[in-house]
């Protein structure tokens, strides 16, 4: 099949060394990408236009999940009728497209007006015009919009859209990691504070099969339900996230595009050692940074990002700035997808495999100068957990499982008024968890331990997510129990943490700036360099202007300039990545990196707003070999799974085979 757009199967295989999935030995819960390619410390890689063993390996922790034959679903009825990718693989299938749209009702005098949204980016817009282009014979109008990463996330959150495009890069290899996003209750933000999936609004007003909504739902319940370490346990998930994937073609509720690929360039004065495939918003610029030659500070470009509250962060601009500024007990090696302690110095395991115990590092402080302590790790995980302002708290809730009892209690407004159901009258009521009950435990000063409900084999790689940093206890009063110090708004705009940096000033909206200096009482190896000087930009043009022009020591090339042979391509290192030069438009050549990411961009959809007809329409019209090779410049790999096929159950085999081919 034409997934990979030299069909090399050598090229897949350092495709999947790069990854990391041979050894499938870490990560951590995922982070919402608008699709770039600039790879740079303090962003997160997400500035660009440009957009998770071994030759097939067990599938993480989804198990192997069969031969990519006929799918155990665990259920005994099964709504899904489909058997491989039914949209085309490698084709522009507009006969259909128009098909289905008739069938649903539409024609010449009946025509259905789509709006589109995506991340500002000219190469975006082309494919974008493209799709209109063809979706016009299907009786499909799409109004093409664009907005900055912040803005779309806020705009699709808010359900004010119907389709747009993002991303999710992972960091534990496995697949309940991206089949979550299409877990249909966490899609639907309107009536959960909580929900981090994709923003497909898949309610029961959904445009869609009443049957496959509960089948999702089923399948994902069965992957929650057996998170044990056993092959029973993992078979079963895998053969759910198979079945999950089925339900989102069936319903064509999101539209896989293409796997990521971060490219990083830099100048002769930087040592650089470009991130891994976990990418620039799981490494600690100080690490990728081993020095600056003629200069002190290290000179960046940003996307735009709306809070550096650890427990508020849902994108890689943000993330990576969270990750220079807080440390957590773990730590992934420079992005790759190896998990080092870091405030932790060491853990036991208990025999059933459920409680850990951690030995924090002694005299490591905050930039407040107060030291951390276990206690300040267990108000950070419950913040996480409880308050309103965490929109990340699924990762310890859901997918670690840390042991909590729940209660329902009457919903009140700002003001502590009770809040009615306008049809009924009656107190509306919600579900919380009760905080002390929170199985997050500060033994001592220096010994913290956690209790999961059950076993889950990437608590480790979990617990390296930037959410679960540690904070000084009581500094905000969104925890029951804690006043606060500051405000929610003044600390997540004005962040204490304990990593290598600390916050200067922060100039939000395009144009503005980001700063932060080195903490020199740093409790690790610290910076290099005194700081970190970040640009915030939007535009692709002037993010290429800026790195062209050596304002900024580390970028990339949009699409739009880029020129597959000014790539020289030198060698290919130990965890595959290709290592060379590139040779910019003005002469200039400069120190280049590919990585491939574990990590799928995609188009989705608002369910309540768009028909079932509209969404299969554009599935058809979409053609992922050609838009890569002609759109994209043959930078990335084309998808038809949401999993990556590093981590698919199975490997990259059950992945081909599970799609089909021409």
């Amino acid at each position: 099949m034409p997934r990979d757009t030299d069909d090399s199967d050598t090229s897949r295989r350092r495709f999947l060394k790069a990854t990391g999935a041979a050894a499938l030995t870490s990560a951590v819960a995922g982070c919402g990408s608008d699709g770039g390619d600039t790879a740079t410390p303090g962003d997160g890689g997400d500035g660009g236009d440009g957009g998770d063993g071994g030759d097939g390996g067990d599938g993480g922790d989804g198990g192997d999940g069969g031969d990519g034959g006929t799918t155990d679903t665990g259920t005994d009825s099964d709504p899904i009728t489909i058997d491989g990718y039914p949209y085309g693989v490698g084709e522009t299938m507009i006969g259909e497209a128009q098909r289905v749209m008739e069938e649903a009702g539409y024609g010449p005098d009946n025509r259905f007006e789509l709006d589109w949204l995506q991340y500002e980016s000219p190469t975006w817009a082309e494919m974008a015009s493209t799709i209109a282009s063809r979706l016009e014979s299907a009786y499909i109008d799409m109004n093409q919009s664009s907005a900055a990463f912040s803005p779309l996330l806020e705009t699709t959150r808010n359900g004010n859209h119907m389709a747009y495009t993002l991303g999710w890069i992972a960091d534990y290899p496995g697949p309940q990691n991206f089949v979550q996003l299409i877990d249909p209750p966490n899609t639907t933000y309107a009536d959960n504070a909580a929900a981090n999936g994709a923003r497909l609004f898949w309610s029961e007003d959904a445009e869609a099969d009443p049957a496959v909504r509960q089948y999702m739902v089923d399948q994902f319940d069965r992957i929650e339900d057996n998170p044990q370490d056993t092959e029973e346990a993992a078979q079963i998930r895998g053969e759910a996230a198979v079945a999950m994937e089925e339900g989102m073609w069936q319903e064509a509720a999101l539209i896989p595009l293409y796997q990521g690929v971060t490219e990083g360039m830099w100048y002769d004065h930087v040592d650089y050692n470009p991130p891994g495939p976990m990418g620039p918003s799981r490494a600690k610029a100080s690490n990728s940074v081993a020095g600056l030659e003629g200069k002190d500070r290290l000179s960046t470009i940003s996307s735009t990002f709306s809070s550096l509250d650890p427990i508020a962060s849902g994108n890689t601009a943000s993330g990576g700035k969270i990750m220079d500024m807080f440390d957590a007990l773990t730590n992934y090696a420079n992005g790759t997808t190896e998990v080092e302690n870091l405030l932790a110095t060491e853990y036991e395991l208990s025999d059933d495999f459920t409680t850990y115990t951690f030995t924090l590092k002694e005299g490591a402080t905050f930039h407040n100068g107060d030291e951390v302590t276990a206690q300040d790790f267990e108000y950070a995980i419950k913040r996480l957990m409880v308050s309103s302002n965490s929109t990340n708290a699924r990762f310890p809730v859901s997918v670690m499982g840390i042991e909590h009892e729940t209660e329902e209690v009457t919903v009140t407004d700002d003001e502590g008024n009770t809040v009615t159901d306008t049809a009924s009258g009656e107190a509306q009521t919600t579900t919380r968890i009760v905080p002390d009950s929170i199985a997050v435990n500060a033994v001592d000063d220096y010994t913290l331990e956690i209790t999961t409900e059950n076993p889950f084999a990437f608590s480790l790689s979990v617990l390296a997510y930037s959410a679960f940093s540690a904070v000084p206890e009581g500094i905000v009063g969104d925890v029951e129990g804690y006043e606060g110090e500051m405000s929610w708004n003044e600390f997540s705009q004005n962040p204490v943490g304990a990593g290598p940096f600390e916050f200067v000033n922060w100039e939000s909206g395009n144009g503005g700036e980001f700063v932060m200096d080195a903490y020199d009482d740093y409790h690790g190896e610290g910076a290099s360099f005194d700081g970190i000087d970040a640009a915030i930009l939007t535009e692709t043009q002037a993010r290429y202007n800026y790195f062209l022009n050596e304002n900024a020591d580390i970028g990339t090339v949009p699409t739009a300039q880029y020129q597959a042979d000014s790539v020289n391509i030198e060698e290919t290192d130990d965890v595959g990545r290709d290592l060379g030069t590139y040779d910019l438009e003005n002469g200039t050549s400069v120190n280049y990196a590919r990585t491939p990411d574990i990590g799928t961009y995609y188009v989705g959809f608002n369910m309540e707003a768009v028909p079932r007809a509209v969404r299969q329409a554009m599935a058809y019209v979409v053609n992922q070999p050609e838009f890569m090779q002609n759109v994209f410049k043959g930078r990335f790999e084309p998808a038809y799974h949401l999993t990556p096929p590093q981590i698919f159950p199975g490997g990259i085999e059950a992945y081909d085979e599970h799609v089909g081919s021409e």
